[in-house]
């Protein structure tokens, strides 16, 4: 018998007298009055069956006094009887006591309130990354509830990048506990259609309500919950497995598909400022396609101070930079150091652990377009196409062209950032891949073999709005100038939806974004033909295919603003193409665009020797919701 039982079995006793007396008492009190005695006799049955639960009673009184002074007790080593939260009062005594109870103090502090996040884990050793943030209420609340709270709370700290995210967030009341990874969130925080400013606790609120029903939808199929009183040792498993992993032999922060777009951020102030290059060099890698970001992959990618990637642009090479390209005249054979002898360098990867993990590598790689700073990103308009809709669209260009259209056809992205609308497609003898950025182009071969099926020679730099077809690689060439071939071409794109005018303008100016669509030849070229609408890069786009490759098919994602926006009226005159089919799908899946209205996927056939199409007083589009499902069908005007 252990020592909580002979408590119990003691105390049980103790009452047991106690009734006793009771008992004994109402026996003098029944020779006073037979009534009263009678009385007293159904009482004391009563109190027998009061008795017989008493010992289930006394313990559950025992566990709740001792949860409310915040106390629990160990059997053994390896397993802790929980008491009950169910009476604790105050929210603050909560949070203190599941911290106690189920964090490991060694390896993690307990911070409350830290920017107005209710319950922040932070490591223990000399970085204290945070390693969750969480929100914590008094008896028993819905979930999704806390979850929005602690999303609305946490958006102003994570936008100011002085702190990393942590791996998870949590929440929890007197009965249980939930945790979601972090990355999980991140489509939330790029919703246009959020307001941000809506009132954390406010929970009836419209903006709140429809903010709860996104993070529900995101949410319901990553979310771990765990009860208190029924998955004690599956929790403490997964806060060691998960929230502690690497704290005890690591106290670098970790870099991962959550944060390595802020640790770049505080890399341009701190590291890039000291590498030896003048600022007229930087200018000249700028225009060879080499981004900051290119530097910093060297950085990331490294080991002991080595580049573990080879075919990068930029190779660290015993913490020094190499290139070996001839940039004006200078071969970068030898190494690229600092001009404070590395100094800022050794003190920023100091608080880093490199190379990021092996699971987050090729993500990283992928996503070089999350590395170019802001202003560049939407002078070139350059983002990534989610994997749905490239599938999506795959499927509709095979409705249009029959299942043996990857043989059969010819296919183009002339805006292929880093080419993932390319991925999947299996002949490689047909793609082609282009792309004004240089360091995309490098990145597309880096992906050959991983993901990306094409030839490496059939990957080249090339500025659709400003370049000759003459310097087009000679195969495409011939296929761009025999009619027959050509109306075989696909050109299957995502062009740059970045425009001349915007609506972050201070109103009143009449002041344009500087450069998007006016620098461009193609600008003067067809300025005068469609009116307003060249103010649009991707307007652009189509009427030099539409002019240049007559006979093709443009299959491109685009905004609908060339279906029924007055600003295109000129556009639909000029523009020539028999439409095929196509869907729509919602702006906010996409990265790096601005506001909420429809993106649509829309297949035409090109006009051709004398063939002229009139562009259709409308089309019937298939309409999908963010997760791909399908929706009833809508027409555009």
């Amino acid at each position: 018998m252990t020592g909580v039982s002979r408590k119990v079995l003691e105390a049980s006793q103790e009452l047991s007298g106690e009734s006793q007396e009771v008992s004994e008492a109402s026996q003098e009190l029944s020779g006073t009055s037979q009534e009263l005695s009678r009385t007293s006799q159904e009482l004391s049955g009563e109190s027998q069956k009061v008795l017989e639960k008493s010992q289930e009673l006394l313990e559950k009184s025992q566990k709740t006094k001792k949860r409310q002074a915040g106390y629990s007790k160990k059997f053994d080593k390896t397993y802790t009887v929980f008491m009950d939260y169910a009476n604790i009062q105050k929210e603050e005594t909560l949070k203190a006591q599941v911290f106690e109870d189920f964090f490991d103090q060694d390896l993690c502090t307990y911070k409350p309130n830290i920017d107005n996040i209710d319950f922040v884990v932070a490591g223990a050793g000399l970085m204290q990354d945070h390693l969750l943030w969480g929100e914590a209420k008094k008896g028993e609340r819905d979930m999704f509830d806390m979850f929005t709270q602690l999303i609305l709370t946490c958006k102003k700290t994570y936008d100011k990048g002085d702190i990393l995210p942590p791996p998870f967030l949590g929440c929890f009341d007197a009965a249980k506990i939930a945790f979601v990874p972090f990355h999980h969130i991140l489509p939330i925080f790029v919703d246009p259609a959020v307001n941000w400013n809506a009132t954390p606790s406010n929970y009836l609120s419209p903006d709140f309500l429809k903010l709860r029903k996104k993070i529900e939808k995101l949410l319901e199929k990553n979310i771990a919950v765990f009860h208190f009183d029924s998955d004690t040792i599956e929790l403490k498993e997964f806060i060691q497995k998960n929230i502690f992993s690497g704290t005890r032999e690591n106290a670098k922060s970790r870099i991962t598909k959550n944060n390595f777009p802020h640790i770049f951020y505080k890399w341009l102030k701190e590291v890039k400022p000291t590498i030896n290059i003048s600022p007229d060099e930087w200018r000249e890698f700028k225009k060879q396609g080499i981004e900051d970001g290119d530097f910093f992959r060297a950085d990331m990618m490294s080991r002991d101070g080595n580049s573990i990637v080879k075919n990068l642009k930029i190779l660290l090479d015993r913490d020094n930079y190499r290139l070996e390209e001839d940039l004006r005249g200078r071969f970068y054979f030898t190494d690229i150091d600092f001009t404070d002898g590395g100094g800022a360098y050794r003190r920023f990867w100091n608080r880093y652990d490199r190379p990021p993990a092996e699971e987050y590598q090729q993500y990283i790689i992928d996503r070089r377009d999350l590395l170019v700073p802001q202003n560049i990103r939407e002078v070139k308009g350059s983002f990534y196409t989610p994997a749905i809709w490239v599938e999506k669209s795959q499927e509709y260009l095979e409705k249009a062209f029959g299942e043996n259209w990857q043989d059969e056809y010819y296919i183009w992205d002339c805006a292929a950032g880093t080419g993932n609308l390319l991925a999947g497609l299996a002949n490689k003898d047909n793609l082609w891949a282009s792309d004004i950025d240089a360091g995309n182009i490098n990145t597309i071969r880096e992906l050959i073999g991983g993901g990306l099926n094409l030839w490496t020679s059939h990957v080249f730099q090339f500025n659709f709005l400003n370049d000759s077809f003459d310097t087009l690689p000679a195969e495409l060439k011939s296929i761009i100038a025999d009619p027959e071939k050509r109306r075989k071409l696909i050109v299957y794109i995502n062009p740059p939806y970045a425009e001349a005018t915007s609506a972050k303008t201070v109103s009143g100016t009449w002041h344009n974004k500087a450069e998007v669509s006016t620098k461009h030849a193609v600008h003067n070229e067809y300025k005068n033909t469609i009116g307003r609408a060249a103010n649009e890069l991707y307007a652009l786009f189509m009427m030099r295919i539409a002019d240049k490759l007559s006979g093709a098919y443009l299959a491109a994602f685009s905004t609908l603003k060339y279906v029924n926006s007055s600003n295109f009226a000129k556009f639909r005159e000029s523009f020539s193409g028999q439409f095929q089919k196509g869907f729509i799908c919602p702006s906010v899946t996409f990265d790096n665009v601005s506001g909420k209205f429809p993106i649509g996927f829309l297949i035409w056939k090109l006009s051709y020797n004398g063939y002229d199409f009139k562009f259709p007083k409308s089309v019937k589009l298939d309409v999908f919701d963010a997760e791909g499902k399908r929706a009833p069908k809508k027409k555009g005007f």
